[in-house]
């Protein structure tokens, strides 16, 4: 009882501040689309074999590139609902445009880093050779709307230093193409691989700082246009970054209502707050994440009716609901019950909101900053 009433003053106190509307406006926010994490049934068993804590992390037990049947089964869901303007629900995928290059990698006894297109990516894994060409018809038919999540999901210098001891659980894994080794799984003493705008020293600041624009370069041209929002991995990054971005296009900033920002030597984030609609110095609009549905991170929970909740207290506030679900909700190529019995929760997470509120408008990330800035 204790716990459910924090969770429901911090789901208010998220919606107090910032940019208002009456308009019933739900937005599904999902990372990490191209980023590998569990490359095979085999590698996720030899990690088990290893006494890797698989059982710890959610990610690593399910999330995988989007297979073709991944695809077809999300598209096929949303194609089920419209909003109140004859609209699908549209997945605001974030994706990450790049994964390391393990045999260049290896063949540099892992002192330089390279990486190759997510792209290039899927055409070696088994059920995805097709899967881009899916990512492609669902964009054209509205279910899908690719935006910037970063060139990797991967802190390459923390990575790089770590893979030089060749009895790590990092060089293990290495072994199996895997770099998502969670800190919660393994027995290595470091911080997060997955926090790419992370930074310890001045030569990983500066691969960062040259990484966003890179990275934003590969998306406009694999996706012909601009990424207008864009979402740091994490949520860790540094005000500097958002020059970069808003340089390069970027006008809104996705995220939770914590920013975590990285110092150089700094042991510790420090943590920065923002609300729903608000302006940074370069003009950028904060698009605050005020919802979650995440059934793959605890099967125990009701994740339809803790999201249902949690819209509703949105709309009290005069929020839109801007939903958090990652990728591995959807993914069963690694463990198929866990993409079908997701599926059928979205079914009807999406089939309550309709009902609940016939008025709805299914809206992206950026269609929504661009009416924020309309209406201030």
């Amino acid at each position: 009882m204790f716990r459910q009433l924090i969770r429901k003053a911090k789901k208010n106190a998220v919606n107090i501040l910032g940019w208002k509307t009456h308009r019933k406006i739900v937005v599904f926010e999902s990372d990490d689309w191209g980023a590998v994490r569990m490359a095979s049934k085999e590698s996720l068993s030899q990690l088990i074999k290893w006494g890797i804590r698989v059982e710890k992390c959610h990610y690593l037990q399910n999330d995988a590139l989007a297979s073709e049947e991944d695809l077809k089964g999300l598209f096929e869901t949303l194609s089920r609902y419209k909003d109140s303007q004859g609209r699908n629900p549209t997945i605001t995928a974030n994706v990450i445009m790049a994964n390391p290059d393990f045999e260049k990698i290896e063949a540099s006894d892992f002192a330089e880093y390279s990486y190759e297109l997510f792209t290039k990516t899927l055409e070696r894994y088994p059920g995805h050779r097709n899967s881009f060409q899916l990512w492609k018809q669902g964009i054209r038919e509205g279910f899908f709307h690719p935006q910037f999540h970063g060139r990797e999901h991967l802190q390459v210098m923390r990575w790089l230093r770590h893979l030089q001891d060749p009895n790590s659980e990092t060089r293990k894994a290495f072994n199996l193409q895997i770099f998502g080794m969670s800190t919660t799984v393994t027995s290595e003493q470091r911080k997060s691989y997955l926090a790419a705008y992370d930074w310890d020293d001045q030569q990983s600041r500066t691969f960062v700082m040259n990484s966003i624009p890179d990275g934003l370069s590969l998306f406009e041209e694999l996706f012909g246009y601009r990424s207008l929002s864009a979402i740091a991995p994490n949520y860790v990054w540094h005000p500097e970054t958002e020059q970069i971005l808003k340089d390069h296009g970027v006008r809104y900033l996705q995220g939770t209502h914590v920013q975590r920002s990285p110092e150089i030597n700094g042991q510790n984030f420090n943590k920065i707050h923002h609300f729903m609609g608000q302006r940074n110095r370069f003009g950028q609009r904060y698009l605050v994440r005020n919802c979650a549905f995440e059934p793959s991170s605890n099967p125990e929970v009701d994740w339809v009716d803790r999201c249902l909740e949690s819209i509703r207290t949105a709309f009290l506030w005069s929020k839109p609901a801007v939903i958090e679900m990652h990728r591995v909700n959807f993914i069963g190529f690694i463990n198929p019950e866990n993409r079908d019995e997701n599926l059928k929760m979205l079914a009807q997470l999406l089939q309550s909101i309709i009902q609940t509120w016939p008025e709805v408008e299914f809206m992206t990330s950026d269609q929504l900053g661009k009416i924020i800035e309309e209406y201030e």
